[in-house]
């Protein structure tokens, strides 16, 4: 005790202000810290809240992601299929079109041939029509005289016979 008044020190103003510090500490706990603590946690929280939150955002976003390239992928792939289907189905039309238009073409060839050929034989028929006229007719001047239709009908045959 000497010692603390050798310093100047009151014993009992060191126990009072002790006591004073002690209760202001536990007053300051209770009032201020408490609170002071609350808030923080609860902030903490919230933090710990939102960081949550936002991770969870952010794996959304990337399944959106994901699920859009996804999306455009099977898109690309569908209109690349519709385009080949088109190609496809165009190039079916296309050879349609083509054999149709050979199919006419031969047909018109065809058609013609025969038109040809039945004009030749119309041709080749009047000629030897006018043929047997002009041979019946020289043959008549040759003669002098009118034959009858079967011998002239035998005549004319064999004359044509020559002819061809």
């Amino acid at each position: 005790m000497e010692i603390l008044q050798a310093f100047g020190l009151d014993i009992k103003l060191l126990i009072a202000n002790l006591i004073n510090f002690l209760l202001l500490v536990g007053i300051l706990y209770k009032l201020g810290y408490k609170p002071i603590l609350k808030f923080v946690k609860e902030r903490q929280e919230k933090i710990e809240k939102g960081i949550k939150h936002a991770e969870e955002a952010a794996k959304k976003l990337d399944d959106a992601a994901s699920e859009q390239e996804k999306m455009i992928a099977s898109a690309h792939k569908e209109s690349q299929d519709i385009i080949g289907k088109a190609k496809d189905q165009a190039k079916v039309q296309a050879d349609s079109i083509i054999k149709k238009t050979h199919d006419e073409t031969r047909s018109i060839v065809e058609k013609a041939k025969k038109e040809i050929s039945l004009e030749k034989e119309q041709s080749l028929t009047n000629i030897r029509k006018e043929a047997a006229s002009v041979i019946i007719a020289a043959t008549e001047k040759l003669l002098k005289k009118k034959v009858d239709e079967k011998e002239d009908k035998e005549f004319i045959d064999e004359s044509l016979k020559k002819v061809k």
